[in-house]
């Protein structure tokens, strides 16, 4: 189970680059019920790097604003991801795991399930491309900022403790 969610989700970044249809829908399919059946996985940080060539595979697909910011946020998320384990090594905290109970910060099974519906429907609605894209941009971006925040006030709090 654990080497079927990656390689899942990279084989759906592969057909969805290369317009098979049929089998990037069948991947995405799989890569989310993997990710819905898999246990809390000890390196469950493979997710922003899956949705991210997912998103290169969009821009491949489909060249233009709504990919290409797609791609900036996901970048975004992978580095609020690294602030996050740098400022919890720094003080020595526990910073809360990356599944929250929020919509906004709903990390690990909740941001690859949203992902793969939304790359669904990309598939399936292509004259929707935009909205989607631009849509599951602004909430990866939205829950990136608001983890980054999170850690921060964490932190500081940690500080002004001390």
């Amino acid at each position: 189970m654990r080497l079927l969610h990656p390689s899942t989700g990279l084989a759906a970044a592969l057909a969805l680059a290369l317009r098979a249809d049929l089998a990037a829908l069948a991947l995405l399919a799989a890569w989310a019920g993997s990710a819905l059946l898999g246990r809390q996985r000890a390196g469950a940080g493979e997710g922003p790097w899956i949705r991210a060539a997912l998103a290169l595979a969009l821009v491949w697909r489909a060249p233009g604003g709504p990919a290409a910011a797609l791609v900036a946020a996901l970048l975004l998320e992978m580095a609020a991801g690294r602030l996050t384990i740098l400022l919890a090594a720094r003080t020595g905290t526990a910073l809360p795991g990356p599944d929250l109970h929020s919509l906004i910060l709903a990390g690990g099974k909740g941001a690859d399930l949203v992902a793969a519906a939304a790359f669904a429907a990309m598939i399936l609605w292509p004259d929707r491309l935009a909205p989607i894209a631009s849509a599951l941009a602004g909430l990866t971006a939205m829950g990136a900022i608001a983890r980054a925040s999170l850690a921060l006030a964490v932190t500081r709090g940690v500080r002004d403790e001390a």
